[in-house]
């Protein structure tokens, strides 16, 4: 009796997703591919199954997901451990040209191996029977070929009328993914308008943690580590669905991105417009757009060698803010050792650090600093807000909403004068690549005036009205407004905290 493997496959069901029943249907499939292999066995009354293979629910038209089981029945049979593999149909073996050449390759190897087909009449055995199984599987990269070529065809006609796409339930929605969560809606929605004020991703990612969510399991998910990444709660944030607007990413495109994909750069535009889809949205575009636009600066700033304007410290409200006033090397936090007076009255200090630039002949005790900047902050704009109540110079972000509507319609007009025949191909191209720039520079414009206004609020009467609530990082962008920094004077060794020696400098 030939010892023979038994390979198994059934593609992946996304009708899965709908429960158990669905499951049980796939698993009826698997077992009805076993009984018919059998009676195959009993038929052909020299071979012994001695194996069996089995990807369950896994596809074999795609060259990144790899099949554990078609990778060992080969493995098996180039070890001689089996000698053939009985099978349903040449597609459920391979369906890419490269995974029917290497199965061609085993047989090539050692002619005497039985390699049979229930449907379709394949023997691995025979030349001609490796011509046809090699056909099949090159007729089927075709069609897979083909298939995906239309997909994304659907998908981007379907992006562009603004339909929402099938997925499981987006946090911040409910399960008909269009109606908001109250709850969760909130949560997302609070951080984007306070991004601009110093709010930052890890404190969303905290937030998220306190509010006891918890990401999805995944094929990739390791028993423990259902934690919040970063990247979890920065794509919450800066996806265009929280602004109610439709994006769309190509499969392709997520393959050749190595790191995570900036969504908002995937906008759906039509007519110069954003598509807006037909869910409800978290923020405005105009609230949304201010917040990415933060949170892209701040990881630009991240990257950048220098680490210019790139506030790294959120624990204690002057670091880095503080000055020494002997060499005017910013000043840094740092812990007193712990198990001393210093540390158990105290906690930290501000010091000059010769490692980072500083002179080292300045620090002082970190805490009553903290206090009477705070102190002195609050008063100064409280007093400030009393005496000015109105605005001379109130940003208006809208300034450019005409000519951005203008563009729209001047681009349409030069692709019908084009399609008309009153203008050439090269002349059209010309006028609408040169009107795309502009309307690109009036749109990042339009960003960055949207992120001044944000930050213009900052400082008002509501905005200060519940500054104790506010995180460490949102209390020092605001004093950034006012503050240009806190000079820490010398003070002789051993003598009392003086707030003589510590001098704020307004900003003008």
């Amino acid at each position: 009796m030939i010892p023979v493997g038994m390979y198994r496959r059934v593609s992946e069901d996304k009708t899965l997703k709908r429960g158990p029943s669905a499951w049980r249907e796939v698993e009826e499939q698997v077992k009805e591919q076993a009984r018919a292999i059998r009676v195959m066995e009993a038929e052909m009354g020299n071979v012994q199954i001695v194996r069996d293979y089995c990807d369950n629910n896994t596809v074999a038209s795609d060259p990144f997901v790899v099949r554990d089981d078609f990778e060992a029945l080969l493995s098996d049979m180039e070890a001689g451990i089996i000698h053939g593999v009985l099978f349903l149909h040449s597609d459920r073996l391979a369906r890419l040209l490269y995974d029917a050449a290497r199965i061609n390759r085993v047989f090539e190897m050692h002619p005497n191996y039985v390699g049979r087909s229930v449907e379709g009449g394949v023997d691995l055995s025979t030349v001609e029977g490796r011509t046809m199984f090699a056909m099949q599987a090159t007729m089927g990269t075709a069609e897979i070929g083909n298939t995906k070529r239309r997909v994304t065809r659907t998908n981007r006609v379907i992006a562009q009328k603004g339909v929402m796409h099938g997925g499981p339930r987006p946090f911040g929605w409910n399960e008909d993914r269009r109606t908001l969560h109250p709850e969760e809606s909130q949560l997302i929605r609070k951080a984007l308008l306070a991004i601009p004020g110093g709010y930052r991703v890890a404190d969303f990612r905290r937030d998220l943690c306190e509010y006891g969510y918890e990401p999805r399991k995944t094929k990739r998910s390791r028993e423990g580590t259902r934690k919040v990444e970063h990247s979890t709660a920065e794509a919450m944030l800066i996806s265009p669905r929280v602004a109610g607007l439709r994006f769309y990413v190509p499969e392709a495109e997520r393959r050749l991105q190595k790191k995570r994909l900036w969504l908002p750069d995937f906008l759906v535009i039509v007519d110069g417009l954003p598509v807006k889809g037909d869910w409800q949205a978290v923020a405005s575009p105009d609230e949304w757009r201010p917040a990415v636009d933060e949170i892209r600066r701040r990881k630009q700033a991240q990257h950048d060698e220098l680490g210019i304007d790139h506030d790294t410290s959120v624990k204690y409200l002057c670091s880095g803010i503080a000055r020494c006033g002997k060499c005017m090397a910013p000043m840094w936090s740092n812990p007193y050792t712990k198990g001393t007076g210093a540390y158990e009255k105290w906690g930290f200090r501000y010091q000059c650090q010769s490692n980072h630039g500083g002179c080292g002949g300045v620090s002082r005790v970190g805490p009553p600093v903290d206090d009477l900047v705070e102190t002195a902050f609050l008063q100064e704009t409280r007093m400030s807000l009393g005496q000015d109540v109105a605005r001379d110079n109130e940003v208006d972000e809208s300034v450019h909403d005409a000519r951005l509507t203008s563009i729209a319609e001047e681009i349409a007009e030069v692709t019908a004068r084009r399609k008309a025949g009153r203008l050439s191909m090269s002349a059209s191209l010309d006028a609408i690549e040169e009107l795309e720039k502009e309307r690109s520079l009036l749109t990042a414009h339009r960003s960055k005036l949207a992120l001044s206004k944000r930050r213009q609020n900052l400082l008002t009467t509501d905005a200060l009205a519940d500054w104790d609530e506010l995180t460490m990082s949102e209390k020092r962008t605001r004093l950034r407004e006012s503050i240009r920094a806190v000079v820490i004077h010398p003070a002789g060794r051993g003598k009392r905290f003086d707030p003589d020696l510590i001098e704020i400098v307004w900003a003008e």
